[in-house]
């Protein structure tokens, strides 16, 4: 029997058991049977992602595998700030101060991360994304309050457009809502949802306000997407990554060179959590975003890999 390092991180926070939660396996073969790693996945976390680290060629310092409950995923962006905090002192990569670079491959391609490093910890993990696309489709408000369970009137009294924001593997709407009172109290219509969102080819929907519970942060956020099997994302760094370039695109946070976005999410849960957003601007499009949260080890052990 096969034993491997396992790693349980709460992601997008620095207090154990808040964020969003994965479990890290180090030292999987890339080449490893899909079917193992859902059986080792579901029985590890039912309800959030596993990330196996396997080593990587001369293209990249690593390789990344992520798994939902039910199958392999192309990306996750907790996984992935997961992934190096638990990779931390495993002999895996090098640490620099006070920035480390590193190449790592997943299903969707080749992605670079920073790693802000101190005192040779990893303080904080940054993920660069592809520049998000803002789709046209037509969305039904009236459609849009009935599965949220709102009225029409809480989404179109914000003064700000729903939109769709997309990016590779993920499509997301966007709907504004007046405060963090009227986001926190939804309780959706999942099988609704679901139906609305797969007949328009979206992942899921966010939900935001620009009222905070912490006044330093800029939006407060939930993220739905019942379309993939996850009715609520505690903290989700795509998704955020996805909201910033959406209020920087519709001037509701102002464009600059370079605009600092902090999204907070995770309340409803009693799971809160913070994704730091950049959106990297050059006259007046925007060329970069990129976000990055941090991570607290909450179970270090072994596990051993399913037999045929």
């Amino acid at each position: 029997m096969e034993w491997l390092t396992t790693k349980r991180i709460s992601t997008f926070t620095d207090k154990a058991y808040a964020g969003n939660p994965a479990f890290v396996i180090i030292g999987v073969n890339k080449s490893e049977d899909e079917k193992k790693l859902v059986k080792l996945a579901s029985e590890l976390n039912p309800v959030s992602d596993t990330v196996f680290i396997c080593p990587e060629d001369k293209e990249a310092d690593l390789s990344l595998r992520f798994f939902s409950q039910s199958e392999e995923i192309g990306f996750s962006g907790h996984g992935t700030i997961a992934a190096y905090i638990g990779a931390e002192g495993e002999g895996i990569f090098k640490l620099t101060e006070p920035i480390t670079l590193i190449r790592q491959r997943t299903k969707t391609g080749i992605q670079h991360i920073e790693l802000r490093v101190k005192n040779n910890n990893i303080e904080r993990v940054t993920v660069s994304l592809p520049v998000p696309q803002f789709v046209s489709t037509p969305v039904d408000v009236k459609q849009i309050a009935r599965f949220l369970r709102i009225s029409q009137a809480e989404i179109q009294n914000s003064k700000y457009p729903i939109g769709i924001v997309s990016s590779p593997g993920n499509a997301e709407i966007t709907v504004p809502v007046g405060s963090c009172d009227s986001l926190l109290s939804i309780t959706p219509n999942f099988p609704l949802m679901k139906s609305y969102c797969d007949r328009l080819q979206m992942t899921g929907v966010v939900v935001y306000c620009l009222q905070t519970i912490k006044k330093d942060n800029s939006a407060h956020m939930r993220h739905f997407a019942p379309s993939v099997g996850i009715d609520e994302d505690p903290v989700s760094g795509a998704a955020s990554a996805s909201l910033g370039c959406y209020l920087v695109h519709n001037r509701i946070m102002p464009l600059s060179e370079m605009t600092r976005v902090i999204i907070e999410m995770g309340y409803a849960m009693k799971r809160p959590g913070r994704v730091y957003i950049h959106v990297h601007s050059y006259k007046n499009q925007i060329m970069k975003v990129t976000f990055g949260g941090q991570g607290v080890i909450t179970f270090e052990g072994r596990t051993a890999l399913p037999e045929d």
